[in-house]
């Protein structure tokens, strides 16, 4: 059975549909803000849109005919015209893209990007090249400001045409343009009389249709003529997030309206913004972190960052400090000489200067702190100074600490002092007295001569007490010249082999091979040798052994003299080395201190442990010197 003709009137209908259709797209392109030009194979237009106008600064009508190239920036002329036969002589039948400058009648000159499809007759022979082209100077232009200033967005549109898809009221899509190849991955072709739900992820996809048909039933929307963001599936399956914007347009004749989608690419810009948000969140958490206090300057003093610390020690708000000039802050309003300060130094370090100084600042509690405040200029790659990094560090401990040490060098000094005046007006009169006393004690029975004797004794030991007293107050005067270690540990030993051996206390002596020498006075460093021996020797009482030895540690000599005596009590070790504290009953308390006077002026240390032997282990550590650095006494 013969299929039916159309009628007259279906003829009709889809003529005029396709009239319509025709009128759309003529419409469309003809108020489009893209330049949308047809030239013949001679690159003569044959057809421009209004945009022409703007472009070309001529009337649409003026353009026909002319050379497309005419309107080529000269300096970009001869690459268009190669281009444009280069790929004529290839006979491609694919689309192109190609940027060049144009130049208008008044001058103006637009950066254009050009999409170039070639059109062919039912032959196959080449009839003309439809192009369209956008302006993007601005872009080219924000892609410039944004590696300027290395700002959030790294990954830029570059250039590319935004795809442009056409569907009906139900979804099907009537058209597409070329860029959606290089975009989405599909041919136009692939897509056209497709859902356009292909081109959405999950959940959007299957409920798009009834997106539609709600809107088919009220007419509510929220999407045309605004701009969202939307995930648009690739043909490969992967995802890019676009700016979609939604346009409706009524062909005359037609039963329902066209919608036009125009996608823009911002996948990069997404993660870029992603990417610099989580790097503000790390920084912010280093910033805040600082226990030291930081902020930003404008040029102008103006404060536009400030972190935590410094909030807190003021007691303020971010919202309460920031946009403030920074001398009216209430870190210097507590005097108008801070504010001054503060000023000037903002001034000096506009012009590049770094400024530090130290000042008080106000806490919230009211007390004043000691500040150690810095100022220095921050630069730009071109060297210009762009903000201002005041630094303030709470040195109030610090300050008190030097306070209390000027303090104690004080008094130090005033008994230094006073023991030398001491020491000078007591020493002639006990001499003086000894010698009486001695005289006497000639004339006198036995039983008198003890009495006068004993009490000779006890002025000769207030005598030498007040001689080391005198020697730990005044400073010392180093003979220096390098010292052989075990050369100097014989040399202590020797004076004090008959006490040792009188007490039956045996004495060892260890020393690596091959030691560096070690620089300082070698009767100093003697004296404290021999004390640590002596009070070995007390301590150990009769027998027992003492150990010196002598071992290289990197770039120092370790001295120690160590025992097999009772050692020494936890409770005792703390106030060991200060002055006029003994555990003995004859004792002074200035031996020890002395001694650790005497290595510390050596720029050495000495410690005091646990010897192996289960006694007391006084260990000295001294730099040591190279062989040639040593020097001769």
């Amino acid at each position: 059975m013969e299929r039916a003709k159309p009628t007259a009137e279906l003829e009709a209908r889809r003529a005029n549909e396709a009239a319509g259709l025709a009128e759309a797209f003529r419409s469309f392109v003809e108020h489009n803000d893209e330049l949308i030009t047809v030239v013949d194979r001679g690159g003569a237009f044959v057809y421009v849109n209004r945009a022409a106008e703007r472009v070309f600064g001529i009337a649409q009508e003026q353009c026909l005919g002319r050379s497309a190239f005419d309107f080529v920036h000269p300096e970009d002329r001869a690459r268009t015209v190669e281009a444009f036969q280069a790929w004529r002589a290839a006979s491609a039948s694919c689309s192109f893209s190609f940027e060049n400058r144009q130049v208008s009648r008044s001058g103006e000159v637009r950066h254009m990007r050009w999409s170039i499809t070639p059109c062919f007759g039912a032959d196959g022979t080449l009839h003309c090249l439809a192009s369209s082209a956008r302006d993007v100077g601005a872009t080219r232009r924000f892609e410039q400001e944004l590696v300027q200033r290395e700002v959030r967005l790294r990954a830029l549109l570059a250039g590319m045409l935004d795809p442009v898809v056409t569907i009906d009221a139900f979804g099907i899509i009537q058209d597409a343009s070329e860029s959606v190849r290089s975009v989405f991955g599909y041919a136009p072709g692939e897509i056209v009389g497709q859902n356009v739900k292909l081109l959405m992820p999950e959940p959007h996809g299957p409920a798009h249709d009834g997106y539609l048909a709600h809107y088919r039933r009220t007419g509510e929307t929220n999407i045309i003529n605004r701009t969202r963001e939307f995930e648009v599936l690739r043909k490969d399956g992967t995802r890019l997030v676009c700016e979609l914007s939604v346009s409706r347009v009524d062909p005359p004749g037609e039963d329902g309206p066209l919608f036009i989608g125009s996608f823009r690419d911002v996948t990069a810009r997404i993660h870029a913004v992603r990417e610099l948000h989580e790097s503000e969140q790390r920084f912010r958490a280093i910033f805040d972190q600082e226990f030291q206090f930081v902020g930003l300057l404008r040029t102008d003093g103006v404060l536009v960052e400030v972190n935590q610390a410094a909030l807190e020690a003021a007691g303020l708000t971010r919202a309460e400090a920031l946009g403030r000039p920074f001398p009216e802050t209430a870190w210097w309003s507590h005097t108008p000489e801070a504010q001054k300060l503060v000023r000037d130094a903002i001034g000096a370090a506009a012009r590049g200067e770094f400024v530090r100084f130290e000042t008080t600042h106000r806490r919230r509690s009211g007390e004043l702190i000691a500040v150690d405040f810095s100022l220095k200029p921050v630069r730009d790659e071109a060297g210009r100074i762009v903000l201002l990094l005041p630094e303030g560090r709470d040195i109030t401990k610090l300050k008190e600490a030097q306070r209390r040490e000027t303090t104690m060098l004080r008094a130090l000094a005033s008994i230094g002092e006073s023991a030398s005046i001491l020491a000078h007006e007591i020493k002639n009169p006990i001499t003086a007295v000894n010698l009486a006393l001695k005289a006497v004690a000639d004339r006198l029975g036995e039983d008198h001569q003890e009495v006068l004797l004993d009490l000779v004794q006890r002025l000769q030991k207030l005598e030498r007490t007040m001689r080391r007293t005198l020697s730990l107050a005044r400073p010392l005067e180093l003979r220096r010249r390098t010292i052989d270690p075990r050369a100097l540990l014989e040399d202590a030993a020797r004076s004090l082999l008959p006490e040792l051996e009188q007490c039956g206390v045996a004495l060892e002596l260890r020393t690596e091979a091959g030691l560096s020498g070690i620089e300082g006075d070698h009767d100093l460093l003697e004296e404290v040798l021999t004390n640590l021996i002596k009070n070995a020797r007390e301590a150990l009482g009769s027998g027992g052994h003492i150990r010196l030895s002598a071992v290289s540690r990197e770039k120092h000599i370790e001295l120690a003299v160590e025992d097999d005596g009772p050692g020494i009590p936890e409770s005792v070790l703390v106030n060991l080395f200060k002055p006029f504290h003994t555990t003995k009953a004859e004792g002074t308390g200035i031996g020890l201190a002395l001694c650790k006077k005497i290595v510390v002026e050596h720029g050495g240390e000495i410690t005091v442990g646990r010897s192996a032997q289960g006694g007391a282990r006084f260990t000295i550590r001294l730099q040591s010197v190279a062989p040639g650095e040593q020097t001769r006494a």
